[in-house]
């Protein structure tokens, strides 16, 4: 007889502990439920190889994905040992699934040639496994699907639409998502979000008015919420802002936390700092992001004390930073000139939270060194860090190096620049600038001669944003 299954073992499914095949061999039990590690997946995975369970297409698929998940090339080895009458469209997805891109095409043509059919998840399957931006495959398995019959059916097209999204395609996109002819919420979140991600906003409020108005009557979720916030974000506009706030209000999402973050964040950035701070302090409940995202808005208005202060009010709760709050904490301290928060917070990072300082947060030191005038300071920083300045970092000392005149270390930024940066943005035009300051008019010729003949990158044109008309916003 059988022995039992471990008591250890967590509830299992309704249709799991009614089902013939688990009453009959107990021992298949943990194949419902993710293995720990590889050497606690091999106990069942023996017993069904030698009892000839795994001859049974539903325990070879379960073997397939408990194996996948731990190891591809262990399950690769193992499907290529199973009888083709063991096979099903669930086994090949499960492998799929967890693939490369080029490992996920061999295995649909594994599957055609082993006689197994395609099924309603392989398609969107492969394709979410090959959105890696290669328009020409994508077009490849757009005509796959056409060619298979399943270009009409909605998990494939949501997966096409992604798909495109990812490889720059919007129109291809917006062309998918017209075909469909019925749309669930994931479809429409869908179309918002690779539109915001596209940097189209106007269109992602554009398809959002749509979702609302149409016959199909399809109700947004938070997701939803969350990518036309981001829209309203990337527009800039106070009016859209507020519209999709009362929106909200209306359709009852506004408890959540995801969402009232999105609002606090898309109101930061629209100029309603009250608006994200009364949003804030009506919160029963706060996560890390909450925090973060009011701390963000703070500093980008120049509230760099306030900020700061509610860094350490976080603390005090309980909550502990990441290194997305550190970006944050650090740039509101560069903007508001406080160094002494600036470095004991930075010294604070690995000391008391075990959080690693990356590029972002040494540029933001740099800053705040650079914006307080300790040019030298800042340079040191630089030359001490354990890894490659990026220009964002040696633009920020050679702009403070033009602002206050300090032509030795701007002079040294700008040989680092041309050493280390692959594009030196206008790195040329500021250290001429310095020379200029300094009546060095023959450097200011040279450096200009060469902006002129290339060999110096010329300073990309700045682009500013005027919205001419605000359409009016029905809730």
């Amino acid at each position: 007889m059988a022995p039992p299954p471990p008591a250890s073992l967590p509830p299992l499914p309704a249709w799991a502990a009614a089902n013939a095949l688990f009453r009959r061999h107990p021992r298949l039990l943990p194949l419902l439920l993710p293995s720990a590690s590889f050497r606690a997946l091999l106990p069942v995975l023996s017993h069904c190889l030698v009892s000839g369970l795994a001859g049974n297409p539903f325990v070879a698929s379960r073997l397939l994905l408990a194996s996948s998940r731990l190891s591809l090339p262990f399950s690769l080895l193992l499907l290529s040992h199973l009888p083709a009458s063991s096979l099903s469209p669930f086994s090949f997805n499960s492998l799929i699934r967890a693939s490369p891109p080029g490992l996920a095409l061999r295995l649909l043509d594994q599957m055609r040639r082993r006689g197994v059919p395609v099924d309603t998840y392989t398609l969107p399957f492969l394709i979410h496994a090959c959105s890696g931006g290669d328009r020409p495959l994508s077009q490849s398995l757009h005509g796959q699907a056409i060619r298979f019959g399943y270009c009409t059916q909605l998990f494939t097209q949501t997966a096409l639409m992604n798909m495109y999204f990812v490889c720059g395609l919007a129109a291809h996109a917006r062309r998918v998502f017209d075909e469909m002819k019925a749309r669930d919420v994931v479809a429409w979140t869908g179309m918002v979000s690779g539109y915001v991600d596209s940097g189209m906003h106007p269109q992602a409020v554009e398809v959002f008015q749509e979702m609302r108005g149409g016959e199909e009557a399809v109700g947004p979720n938070g997701a939803t919420v969350v990518s036309v916030a981001s829209a309203c974000a990337g527009l800039g506009s106070l009016e859209y802002a507020k519209w999709l706030h009362g929106y909200v209000e209306k359709v009852g999402l506004e408890n959540r936390v995801i969402v009232t973050n999105a609002l606090m964040d898309m109101y930061g950035k629209c100029g309603g700092l009250e608006s994200a701070r009364a949003l804030f302090n009506l919160m029963h409940e706060k996560d890390l992001h909450s925090w973060t995202t009011i701390i963000s808005g703070l500093a980008s208005h120049g509230h760099g004390k306030e900020a700061v202060a509610l860094f350490f009010s976080m603390r005090e709760v309980g909550v502990l930073p990441d290194s997305t709050t550190f970006v944050v904490v650090l740039s509101a301290c560069s903007h508001a000139g406080l160094v002494d928060e600036g470095v004991c917070i930075f010294s604070s990072m690995e000391n008391d939270y075990k959080v690693t300082p990356d590029i972002k947060h040494y540029g933001c030191i740099v800053d705040l060194f650079s914006r307080a005038g300790l040019l030298s300071r800042a340079y040191l920083l630089i030359d001490n860090m354990p890894f490659e300045p990026n220009l964002a970092i040696l633009g920020a000392l050679l702009s403070a190096c033009s602002v206050n005149n300090e032509l030795e270390i701007g002079e040294l930024v700008l040989k680092k620049i041309e050493s280390v940066c692959s594009y030196k943005g206008g790195a040329g035009v500021l250290l001429s600038n310095i020379y200029a300051n300094q009546n060095l008019w023959h450097e200011v010729d040279s450096i200009r001669r060469k902006i002129r003949n290339g060999a110096i990158p010329r300073k990309p044109p700045g682009q500013s944003l005027v919205a001419a008309e605000v359409p009016f916003m029905s809730l």
